[in-house]
């Protein structure tokens, strides 16, 4: 038996402290622009402008909560799963990126926060495209380094800890594969 045959079935789920702190700072940010909004009427040097944007930041943080609540509420089940097959991100795709499409794993570093990039095969990655704002994102993902499909955050796994785990299961993965005999006969030359 292989060493990839000795590798459990992973499950991961949201981080509860993480998404309550998400919460609470939303909250927050939205209370603070909602009253920089209604206050600035009183001023007497405050643009037009000025009140327009706290009163932007006010929907924002306010729908960007009402996501996090949401997200909390609906947290019950775990949203990544690392098999010897491949990975899969719910929050992505209900697809699962088999290991022998990956081509590369990679850890990307933001501020204090570590997301693992799976650089997969064109095809797949295709796949993975998702609506507007998706793309929009990705394009802006790739000019600092972010370039391919990023899994983590707020999750009860740390970011090293996943990247040591896939890293582990991508080897495995791709070892199974290539250690496999030809199944197929080799053509024999015509003359």
């Amino acid at each position: 038996m292989s060493e990839g045959h000795n590798l459990p079935n992973l499950a991961i789920g949201y981080s509860l402290p993480r998404l309550f702190a998400l919460l609470a700072g939303g909250l927050l940010l939205t209370l603070l622009c909602a009253t920089l909004a209604i206050n600035w009427h009183y001023a007497r040097d405050v643009t037009t402008f000025q009140i327009a944007i706290c009163y932007l930041g006010a929907g924002f943080f306010g729908i960007a909560s009402c996501k996090v609540l949401w997200t909390l509420i609906s947290s019950r089940e775990p949203v990544v799963f690392v098999t010897r097959v491949g990975i899969r991100d719910t929050r992505i795709a209900d697809d699962t990126i088999s290991w022998r499409s990956v081509r590369d794993i990679s850890i990307f570093r933001y501020s204090s926060q570590k997301i693992v990039v799976l650089q997969v095969d064109p095809l797949v990655a295709a796949r993975f495209e998702g609506g507007f704002l998706k793309r929009v994102l990705t394009l802006l993902n790739k000019p600092i380094g972010a370039d391919g499909v990023l899994v983590a955050g707020g999750l009860t796994m740390d970011g090293e800890v996943l990247f040591e785990a896939c890293k582990q299961y991508w080897t495995a993965g791709r070892l199974g594969y290539t250690a496999r005999p030809e199944t197929e006969p080799q053509p024999e030359p015509v003359n």
